[in-house]
């Protein structure tokens, strides 16, 4: 296939928005389709019935949507799609009372260390944590020629899962007939030939009949990728309500801060002592005409003309403008709160509260990072296990928070004796990266010998620095960081 006929197939998939709902029922629209919502006429009805008994593509439409036009929604799923750092550890597990070959250990560990950083954890499963927030679920196919690896994303609308292994991983199911609205047959057969070739033997036997349904399996075994997290619908989905009403609020208050600002000139005409007009109507039509031509530039000020004194009034009260920032804290608050996520995180005001947030944020993603810790642990062994040697992956709990203080407990845990690669990931250096550097340094540049180790206190007995060292904030007592704040 040419080269241009390739990039107009990447092409039309970037526009493709598939109209099946991912569990199963779908329905073809007219043309090609788009792959982000277009629909902006949402209203609070709209929503709260989408959310109690909406389709899967309508709560995944209506989650997108806000993604592109709320603030404070979108900061919310990329702060959790960008919090974990991704540091990894690869452990090979043998039994240490057996002979096993030193060479061979080392050669198959570089070999999985290899397939490691070929798979892109950071850059990959960052992605992938994004989607599982903005429709709560990700389904692809990992592709392999040589060295080199891709991880497919799929359309949701023709992928299922309904069943797990043994290994406790989520069964993908694809639908074929995907395959079917590709409408040029050498791009329907690019399409066909970067999947397994189950899936291609799939297609082809559900269009000689001989597959009655149009659904296969892709088993992690040959590639297939599914995660999802609770019920499968987009995990902030019963927070726009909220994110509805307080944009709703701050439309009203910036209404009323509009009023607030328009002053209404009221013009009495005088009456005589017999109830009479001192000026005939004409003429009261010509003041009125001078004053509102002597005002037309100002846009915040109209003018009544009516009988008697004249004075300029406000349109709206201060006193009941000057609530509008109370209201806004409270719409503003419950709309975090139904995000389950802290306001302070974003605008903090205090340093205790801030600190516990956190911690709830990287709970969740803890959560996350194991389940794709568990899937590319099983695609590690099964390329490179063998009777006497597996391997365990970890996904090390480091956040964009919290990274100095697992380093300081793996530094300490070194000084003990434990991993000194644990210390070195969570310091943010590869595993494949550590070994290099340190054959690099010590062997071929024989720094050990020119260099003196830092001063430091794991390479120092004390300080010159007296007193207790300070506490971190979350083990502060509330009282003692309102004085801190204050000083």
């Amino acid at each position: 296939m040419s080269e241009t006929k390739f990039l107009n197939f990447k092409n039309w998939l970037k526009g493709f928005r598939a109209p099946v709902s991912s569990e199963g029922s779908y329905s073809r629209h007219s043309g090609f389709f788009r792959s982000y919502p277009v629909r902006s006429n949402y209203t609070i009805d709209t929503i709260v019935n989408l959310i109690t008994s909406g389709s899967l593509d309508e709560l995944r439409e209506l989650s997108k949507h806000y993604y592109r036009t709320s603030g404070i929604y979108r900061n919310a799923i990329e702060l959790r799609a960008n919090l974990s750092l991704y540091d990894t550890v690869l452990t090979p597990i043998y039994d240490i009372n057996k002979g096993v070959a030193k060479e061979r250990v080392v050669n198959n560990f570089n070999k999985a260390m290899k397939f490691i950083d070929n798979l892109n954890v950071p850059l990959n499963f960052s992605r992938i944590t994004r989607e599982i927030f903005l429709t709560g679920v990700y389904h692809g196919v990992l592709r392999q020629e040589g060295d080199k690896l891709v991880i497919q994303d799929l359309p949701l609308a023709f992928c299922r899962t309904r069943f797990k292994d043994y290994n406790g991983l989520d069964v993908l199911e694809f639908n074929v007939s995907y395959f079917d609205t590709i409408p040029d047959a050498d791009d329907r057969k690019t399409a066909l030939n970067s999947f397994p070739v189950e899936v291609k033997k799939a297609y082809n036997n559900y269009h000689s009949g001989k597959l009655l349904e149009p659904w296969v399996e892709i088993t992690a075994d040959i590639g297939g990728i599914s995660f999802s997290y609770g019920d499968k619908t987009p995990i902030l989905i019963a927070s726009i309500p909220s994110i509805y009403k307080m944009d709703e609020a701050v439309d009203r208050e910036a209404k009323r801060d509009e009023d607030e600002l328009s002053k209404l000139l009221i013009q009495k005409m005088p009456i005589d002592s017999k109830g009479e007009l001192v000026f005939t109507l004409d003429e009261v039509a010509d003041i009125h005409e001078s004053v509102a031509q002597m005002l037309k530039d100002r846009d915040t000020i109209d003018v009544l003309t009516t009988f008697g004194e004249t004075s300029l009034e406000s349109v709206q009260d201060s006193t009941a403008a000057s609530q509008s920032s109370d209201r806004i804290s409270k719409y503003k608050d419950n709309a975090y709160d139904e995000l389950g996520i802290a306001s302070l995180l974003f605008n903090p005001d205090g340093s205790t509260s801030l600190a516990y947030a956190v911690k709830k944020e990287e709970a969740t993603i803890i959560n996350l990072n194991n389940i794709y810790a568990n899937w590319i642990r099983f695609q590690v062994n099964k390329r490179f296990a063998s009777a006497s040697i597996k391997y365990d992956f970890t996904i090390l709990p480091t956040t964009i928070f919290n990274r100095k203080e697992v380093q300081e407990s793996y530094f300490k845990g070194a000084q003990y004796g434990y991993s000194k690669m644990y210390a070195g990931v969570a310091l943010g250096i590869r595993q494949s990266n550590q070994l290099c550097l340190m054959d690099f340094e010590n062997e071929m540049l024989g720094m050990t010998e020119k260099m003196v180790p830092l001063q430091s206190s794991y390479t120092t007995s004390g300080t010159n620095q007296g007193g207790r060292p300070e506490k971190a904030i979350s083990d502060k007592a509330e009282q003692t960081v309102k004085s801190d704040d204050a000083r």
